[in-house]
């Protein structure tokens, strides 16, 4: 989804793709990225991977005065105005779109709202997720590499006391965070070595020292834009008020104090590694069995159960004419090193057509939650929808069978395992009886992965005699 270097890089909690790092943002995302932003305000995250921070970067005020820039130094390849701080692309002619403003407000003042709304932590920790980020949660031992923004709307980069982790925080207002996220560092300097779209709150690192000022050529706009440069080679987009566009990076330049280039970057279509999977292998999906003795209560408890979601009135034919629209979305930019460079399985695939099984379908009226099989049995392609077309706000991703068989465990759906008839799921609401269907189980109209949460899966055999019992993190937000 996908999106962002972190997933074009890929996963090693996204175990559908690639088994490399990544943020759980991006693997929430995917290729959902271009939709999420219609419909999720928060979107949590928790780190896989991190990494060693590149070394030798000279550091400079986050906060400093740029508009008294020298002018007509020798070596120079910008301009700049003295009076007004406006940058000429020398190599254009073309005036720069100026960078974003310094947020006004002090680091502390920064550290203390981000430090409120840092969900990414809270639920990496609540999940008991075993993962890289040690970081721990933001908090005034932080650093602030950048900010951008006024008295209310806030974007920063915030480094982590042991540099491992970059924390991106996004608020609308004082009280209104709009998007958290956490990254490896190593991920976060990636961003500018491959072609991937980015969002207005992104940020990046610039690896050689002493840059000063940072012009990116964005694909479809015919005047270069500055980038707001922090401490420690780090640079933000901003946030233009309500700008939700993803742009994608043409050309990004750094200059030094005087003007003078110092590097010049074309980011790369990032190039997947190839799939080891057997070709022959296929989806092996658990054996159906019919419950002699269905449940009502929980086992132990007696606790009533909350019934399974329904199954969406909706025909097979009208699920995947639906689904049909947001997958046309998600193969736009592919091959293109745009959104949704996938591996090859999962590109072999091929668009969504009636030829597609639906193995699991539920919802009521328009919402609809899907899950779809390739007609080679080797795809899968989870499809979220609150109204009938692409128009509306829905979230949508795709994976590829493992060696075994299998498709990766994932927040929105599972798979039953093998002598199960039935599942019970232990939600914060109460023990939940899952939608079954295809080998295939559902808890709730699960989308956004909003609310992600470690949580106990229960299932049954045909006696009602339980066989299986193991934690799994489940979205349990349900729209």
């Amino acid at each position: 989804m996908n999106n962002e270097i972190e997933h074009l890089l890929a996963t090693a909690a996204d175990d559908t793709d690639r088994p490399l790092n990544t943020d759980i943002d991006d693997l929430l995302i995917r290729a959902r990225r271009s939709v999420r932003r219609t419909r999720i305000a928060t979107a949590s995250t928790a780190v896989l991977t991190t990494a060693a921070i590149i070394g030798g970067i000279a550091t400079w005020s986050a906060t400093r005065d740029e508009s008294a820039g020298p002018a007509g130094t020798p070596g120079q390849t910008i301009t700049i105005d003295v009076k007004t701080g406006r940058i000429i692309d020398n190599e254009t002619g073309k005036t720069v779109v100026p960078a974003p403003p310094v947020s006004p407000l002090s680091d502390a003042e920064v550290l203390g709202r981000c430090s409120q709304y840092d969900l990414a932590y809270r639920r990496l920790a609540q999940s008991g997720r075993k993962t890289a980020d040690k970081a721990g949660p933001i908090n005034a031992r932080w650093k602030v590499v950048v900010k951008s923004g006024d008295q209310s709307v806030l974007n920063a980069l915030l480094l982590s006391p042991d540099e491992s982790i970059v924390a991106t925080c996004t608020m609308s207002s004082p009280t209104k965070p709009d998007s958290m996220a956490r990254s490896a560092t190593a991920d976060v300097a990636a961003r500018s070595q491959y072609r991937a779209p980015l969002s207005g709150q992104d940020g990046f690192r610039i690896p050689v020292p002493g840059v000063a000022r940072v012009l990116l050529d964005v694909a479809g706009e015919s005047n270069p834009r500055e980038a707001l440069v922090g401490t420690d080679g780090f640079v933000t987009l901003g946030r233009p008020a309500k700008e939700h566009t993803l742009i994608t990076l043409d050309r990004i330049r750094g200059y030094d104090a005087t003007g003078k280039k110092v590097y010049d970057e074309t980011p790369k279509p990032f190039a997947a590694p190839a799939r080891t999977v057997d070709p022959a292998v296929t989806v092996k999906t658990a054996q159906a069995i019919t419950p002699v003795v269905v449940l009502t209560k929980e086992p132990g408890t007696g606790r009533p159960l909350i019934a399974a979601p329904p199954v969406s009135p909706l025909t097979d034919e009208q699920v995947t004419t639906r689904c049909e629209g947001v997958d046309e979305i998600y193969f736009k930019d592919l091959d293109k090193g745009g959104v949704n460079t996938d591996d090859a399985v999962i590109k072999a695939a091929g668009p969504i057509s009636r030829a597609w099984q639906v193995a699991l379908k539920t919802g009521t009226g328009d919402k609809l939650t899907a899950l779809l099989i390739s007609p080679d049995k080797r795809v899968f392609a989870w499809c979220h929808m609150l109204t009938p077309t692409a128009k509306g706000a829905y979230d949508y991703t795709r994976g590829a069978v493992q060696a075994d068989g299998k498709f990766a465990k994932s927040p929105d759906f599972a798979m039953v395992p093998d002598g199960v008839a039935q599942i019970v799921v232990d939600l914060p609401t109460g023990p939940t009886r899952a939608l079954m269907s295809n080998g295939f189980f559902i808890w709730g109209l699960t989308g956004g992965n909003s609310d992600v949460k470690s949580v106990q899966v229960r299932g049954y055999d045909a006696q009602g005699k339980q066989i299986y019992n193991q934690p799994m993190d489940l979205d349990v937000d349900f729209d």
